[in-house]
């Protein structure tokens, strides 16, 4: 979508990314500098802020999924994009991240030192590569299946649609709507936590 832009080149999609990349690291930096993020982790709680980015990307999907119904399959503007990227960015950076981090108090520096890196590294590196193995297998299977909107068997893996929507927007919804239960569900555990460490104070 970027290189599609109108009289876009190499410099001139450079300087966009390197933009918006500024714009939403301003935002971090105002956030955390202002007070701004801790308040509101505060205001929601550890629950609420661990479901924050979640929320997020499920309310951005939703979006995106109105809009394939809307405009009958074309791609959305860039800006939808940028905007659900660089929010949950910013999110993340500001708010998220340091509760996320805040849920290691507590263990003692040999279980964390030990846990994190496994958190880390197989959670974390492991989506992103988990997410593309389950589109394919996902579009392969809807093949399969006949849930197909084109015609021509060579263009059916992308033509594949479920409920009207590409698999890629259905594992969205469903990985979304999981990302926010477990969010919460682990800042309900942390709380009990914090709530049986101060009677014990």
């Amino acid at each position: 979508l970027v290189a599609a832009r109108e009289h876009s080149t190499v410099e001139s999609d450079t300087r966009f990314l390197a933009n918006i990349n500024m714009v939403s690291s301003l935002a971090v930096l105002v956030l955390q500098a202002t007070g701004a993020g801790a308040a509101l982790a505060h205001h929601v709680g550890s629950r609420g802020t661990l479901s924050l980015m979640p929320l997020i990307r499920f309310v951005g999907v939703v979006i995106l999924c109105w809009w394939h119904c809307k405009s009958g399959g074309r791609p959305p503007p860039l800006v939808a994009f940028i905007g659900l990227d660089e929010c949950t960015r910013v999110m993340n950076l500001a708010v998220a991240k340091p509760v996320r981090e805040s849920l290691w108090r507590g263990l003692s520096n040999e279980a964390r030192y030990e846990a994190k890196p496994i958190v880390d590294t197989l959670a974390n590196r492991w989506g992103g590569g988990s997410a593309a193995f389950l589109v394919s297998v996902g579009s392969k299977c809807l093949l399969w299946m006949g849930f197909v909107t084109n015609n021509n068997k060579q263009e059916a893996s992308s033509g594949a649609e479920l409920f009207g929507l590409p698999p890629i927007l259905c594992l969205c919804l469903l990985i979304s709507a999981w990302w926010a239960m477990v969010s919460a569900d682990l800042g309900h555990v942390r709380h009990k936590i914090d709530l049986e460490l101060k009677k014990r104070e």
